[in-house]
């Protein structure tokens, strides 16, 4: 679970950065644009390595749960 929680942490943060250099190479000069452009680029595919880790992550989670049902409690 904490790995899942680490991992939505920063599925945040890149989505956040991402959203800010968005917001940010709106004001800039085509070139300058160019340049953040290549940044966000790098960040959505940062992204995506994290979100295929997390879903690999979960699978694995729900296998070992499936695996072993008497090990988790419910409230």
């Amino acid at each position: 679970m904490q790995m899942v929680q680490s991992l939505t942490q920063q599925i945040r943060e890149v989505d956040f950065r991402i959203g800010a250099l968005e917001a940010e190479a709106m004001q800039l000069n085509p070139l300058q644009y160019i340049v953040s452009q290549r940044e966000v680029d790098r960040l959505v595919r940062e992204k995506h390595a994290f979100q295929d880790e997390w879903n690999s992550t979960m699978s694995k989670l729900a296998t070992c749960r499936l695996a072993h049902p008497a090990d988790h409690y419910f409230e």
